[in-house]
């Protein structure tokens, strides 16, 4: 009779409260499991598109070429970039600034002017974001403010691109904007200080009245 309850006693199914545990873990894979393929569909099925990409390094002022350009899926909303099917528009102009491999083009990266032109040298100026400043194009006669009070004066520049704000945003208090601006090889060491100084000023101008050279 023992022996009869023994048995009785091996072959029984586990209790439902036995069995739980397991079937909380089973359920927590599942749901785990079922999140991760759900993730892994969305990234594989999510919209995007090719953006041009630099291939090899350009220097700045340098001609792009075709085979200094390649492409990049990214996200289909992915701001500023160029979308590969314009990579055309981009061959042919200048570098704005140092272009290295791996880099997303972007339209402020590159000018319609091809290269830099003789005596000529291109620089990066900080200055104050406004609305008025996002709207200067390319080309636009521009006169620099160099110096203190007691040493200003004026220098000829030509705008080449206008950047992105940082801080914040255009009009926000404190942020600025890169514009790159080309000047005579001449003026360099003297704009170069005022930027170190920050004693630079940009305005638009006509192109007389401003001395295009900066005499020793």
């Amino acid at each position: 009779m023992a022996k009869s309850t023994q048995q009785g006693q091996a072959s029984r199914l586990p209790s439902t409260r036995e069995s739980r545990p397991a079937l909380v873990a089973l359920a927590i894979i599942l749901i785990v499991g079922g999140a991760l393929g759900s993730a892994w569909l969305a990234i594989q099925s999510g919209d995007r598109a090719f953006y041009v990409q630099v291939k090899n390094e350009v220097a700045q002022g340098a001609t792009i070429s075709s085979d200094d350009l390649t492409r990049v899926s990214l996200p289909e909303d992915y701001a500023n970039g160029v979308p590969s099917s314009q990579s055309d528009s981009i061959v042919g102009q200048a570098a704005t600034t140092r272009l290295l491999p791996g880099t997303v083009l972007t339209r402020q990266m590159v000018s319609k002017k091809s290269g830099i032109a003789a005596n000529q040298t291109q620089l990066t100026i900080p200055v104050d974001a406004s609305p008025f400043v996002e709207g200067l194009q390319p080309g636009a006669q521009m006169a620099l403010a160099v110096g203190g009070e007691n040493g200003r004066r004026a220098i000829y520049a030509e705008l080449v691109s206008v950047g992105k704000a940082e801080d914040g945003g255009l009009g926000s208090a404190g942020s600025e904007v890169p514009i790159i601006v080309s000047i005579d090889l001449s003026c360099l060491s003297v704009v170069a200080q005022g930027i170190e100084d920050n004693a630079v000023t940009a305005a638009l101008t006509g192109e007389s009245d401003v001395p295009k050279t900066c005499g020793t």
